[in-house]
């Protein structure tokens, strides 16, 4: 026979219990329809620039993305707050989808992330400030 369970979460969807200290961690990931939704947004928000500027390379359109992130809080604040939640739900699911959206950000990133190890492997043998 099964034992019931001592915990009591049921809005709870994916859960890690440590026995020895009586605790839980639970993982808010966005659902699979919010992360479609978003990346559609973003995949439309491509589209649209490309067709907008069918010369321009993905660098050139990451500058337009970001140049018009940039002034979006003051001139539009409404649809800055759509895009921080359409980047939220994408960016929990990593760098990963970042570089699949922006592949001209890939080599930024991984550079980035090389530039980072060096340095945390080599903590102890730099000068102190």
């Amino acid at each position: 026979m099964a034992e019931a369970s001592k915990y009591n979460l049921p809005s709870v969807q994916k859960l890690q219990v440590f026995e020895q200290v009586n605790t839980y961690i639970e993982n808010n990931n966005p659902s699979e329809s919010r992360k479609s939704e978003a990346l559609n947004n973003i995949s439309q928000l491509l589209e649209n620039l490309h067709q907008q500027h069918p010369q321009a390379s993905d660098a050139e359109i990451l500058d337009i993305i970001t140049r018009g992130f940039e002034i979006m809080p003051q001139n539009n604040p409404k649809q800055w707050q759509r895009w921080q939640d359409t980047l939220s739900v994408v960016f929990a699911g990593g760098i990963e989808a970042v570089k699949v959206f922006f592949p001209a950000a890939g080599i930024p990133i991984e550079v980035g992330k090389r530039l980072y190890e060096i340095y945390d492997r080599n903590r102890k043998q730099l000068p102190s400030s």
